[in-house]
């Protein structure tokens, strides 16, 4: 006879999980099947599952090879989700898309609404956690908070890592690291300077501990109030604050140690990173590894969410263009071609073009108004709009070369409109399966 779990001798019910169970071979066929039968076009595709619950989104630039690829014949381990979308998989649906860069953009959208079950990236938090230093006297130096979608069932495995999450985010975990000791506020909720965003409040707090043992600033709340018997905070004892309540600091020293930190924000350099850096080798010179690893990995931390604040800063200088892609073709109407107009690194408005010789002027008056509207930039930035920047950014870097793209970073006449639309349509007319 089978011995009984413990749990089972007091009753405990054994939780049945829906998605367990081997793959149907069977299906999977059916499946490959349906695969075989889609277009080659770009677009988005969906994976149903029991009870026709959305199980992934995906994109694809050719829907046919993506999702066969799925069903294909292989040796090779599969990673864990893989496993149960192929066992759980029911049916499967798609959207034809015009191009790549429109389902790149459809696929962000439609996770956000939709909340696919095996789809972690893009929407495992509302706000993502940032840095914070408050704008006072006094500034405070701490970590928002942040928002994890609410009644989400989160099924992934523990190998997977984001897209945007940097190999720093796994080399620091040596790095001991401790919440503050007050409530963190929410993003937006003081004012200040917000640095970041980080992709997981686990890596924010690493950056936080590395910032501020470098940059010894005040993390508690409310207004500075010296303490009548001249006893300092645990932060004050251990060296992550320079004292102001106590007087410790003055105002001038204060502000010089907050213009080290914005100086290495923007430039990357500070007078505390080079003694950092100069410890480090003094320590690595005496044979002591160990010492130098830890402080190697502080100045990894520090340099990571500098490049990413200046990341960030470039994308909303740099990407100013008008994208001309494939617009959805219908049979039943004449081929159009998709027109973005990118400013400050967000697409503004999306116009569909079916003649360019009717349509130019409007797409001229588009793009002079979206385009002179100089856009007020938030002290943070909205998970959507975050994201939709980082996607345009990395197509750009691929296909910003193209004839495709006309940018508008130097605009000296005001013909550069005009300009941008004759180039434009050169493209599309060069291009037999867009012009008109």
């Amino acid at each position: 006879m089978p011995s009984v779990s413990p749990l089972r001798a007091f009753g405990a019910p054994r939780v049945e999980n829906p998605f367990e169970g081997r793959t149907n071979t069977r299906r999977r066929r059916a499946m490959k099947e349906i695969a075989r039968t889609l277009p080659r076009t770009p677009g988005v595709y969906f994976f149903y599952g029991l009870d026709d619950r959305l199980l992934y989104i995906g994109k694809a630039k050719c829907l046919r090879e993506r999702v066969r690829s799925y069903f294909a014949e292989t040796k090779q381990q599969r990673p864990p989700k893989l496993r149960r979308l192929l066992a759980e998989i029911e049916r499967l649906d798609f959207h034809e898309c015009g191009s790549e860069l429109e389902a790149l953009l459809l696929e962000r959208r439609l996770i956000a609404q939709r909340r696919p079950i095996l789809n972690r990236q893009l929407k495992r938090f509302e706000v993502y956690p940032y840095l914070l230093l408050s704008d006072e006297a006094f500034p405070r130096f701490t970590v928002t908070r942040a928002e994890p979608v609410k009644g989400l069932h989160e099924a992934i495995a523990d190998d997977e890592t984001d897209e945007e999450t940097d190999v720093v985010d796994v080399r620091l975990a040596d790095i001991h690291t401790s919440t503050p000791l007050e409530s963190a506020p929410h993003a937006g909720e003081i004012p200040g300077l917000y640095l970041g965003p980080f992709t997981t409040p686990r890596q924010a707090y690493w950056t936080f501990e590395a910032v501020r043992n470098l940059f010894p600033l005040r993390s508690c709340e409310g207004a500075i109030v010296p303490d009548e018997q001249g006893n300092g905070c645990i932060n004050f004892e251990i060296g992550h604050c320079c004292g102001p309540c106590l007087g410790a600091s003055t105002h001038a020293e204060y502000s010089a140690v907050v213009k080290d930190l914005l100086r290495l924000l923007h430039e990357g350099d500070a007078p505390q990173l080079a003694r950092l850096r100069a410890k480090m080798e003094k320590l690595a010179d005496e044979w002591k590894f160990e010492e130098a690893a830890k402080l190697k990995l502080q100045l990894e931390a520090i340099e990571h969410v500098a490049a990413r604040l200046r990341r960030l800063e470039a994308i909303r200088n740099r990407n100013n263009v008008v994208i001309v892609q494939r617009g959805k073709y219908s049979p039943a109407e004449a081929p159009c071609c998709s027109v973005f107009l990118v400013h400050c690194g967000v697409v503004r408005k999306h116009i569909q073009v079916r003649d360019w010789e009717l349509d130019s002027k409007t797409l001229k008056e588009s793009i002079r108004e979206t385009f002179d509207v100089s856009y007020d930039v938030k002290p943070f930035t909205a998970k959507e709009e975050l994201d939709e920047m980082l996607i345009l950014d990395r197509w750009l870097q691929s296909h910003g070369n193209e004839l495709c793209c006309a940018w508008l970073n130097d605009r000296h006449s005001h013909a550069w409109a005009g300009n941008a639309v004759r180039r434009l349509r050169a493209w599309a007319r060069r291009n037999a399966t867009v012009a008109t």
